[in-house]
């Protein structure tokens, strides 16, 4: 089985190779959507396939005909990726987990199914999913929403007319470089 598990990887490395070299004649004028494995090994390696086709004639030449007309104009990463994907899949070599790998196991599934088991208890303890004990109370809003927080003031509430700059801070010049207290002669 394990022959037949490598066998499909060497399969799927062909498959991956049909597929890069799919891509050069792909760009040329006059191909189609896809290139055929035929058109591929004739473009590879021409010489290998005429004598691959020699010997099989000699068989049959309507085996010939038959493998060139329905096998070989397959793309030559379906040809191999198919069968290269099913080794792969269904001979895979099937190992036996240790006892420390199936500890491991058995502590991913218990973190995995925590919350599950945790909401399950918070049920059976009447909390119910109605209510939503984190939901934020905001019963201060009105006082945020009060003037002078995040609305204007109203135009009677304005501060108009107040001196600013009584409190120590310094005097501001007014227009010209007159200043407070000095007026113009």
């Amino acid at each position: 089985m394990q022959m037949f598990f490598f066998l499909g990887w060497g399969f799927l490395l062909l498959a991956f190779a049909g597929a890069a070299a799919e891509a050069l004649p792909r760009n040329f004028p006059g191909s189609g959507t896809f290139v055929s494995a035929h058109e591929l090994w004739y473009a590879a390696s021409p010489g290998s396939l005429v004598v691959t086709q020699i010997q099989v004639e000699r068989i049959s030449p309507a085996l010939w005909e038959l493998l060139r007309a329905s096998v070989l104009m397959l793309p030559a990463w379906v040809l191999f990726g198919v069968p290269g994907g099913a080794l792969v899949l269904f001979c895979r070599p099937q190992k036996q987990m240790t006892r420390h790998q199936r500890e491991e196991l058995e502590r991913q599934e218990e973190a995995i199914f925590l919350f599950d088991k945790l909401a399950q208890e918070a049920r059976e303890a009447g909390f119910d999913d109605g209510e939503d004990d984190q939901m934020q109370v905001h019963s201060y809003q009105d006082i945020i929403d009060a003037s002078g927080f995040t609305e204007p003031y109203a135009d009677n509430e304005a501060m108009v007319g107040e001196d600013w700059g009584q409190d120590g801070g310094d005097e501001i010049e007014a227009e010209d470089g007159i200043e407070d207290g000095d007026e113009k002669k």
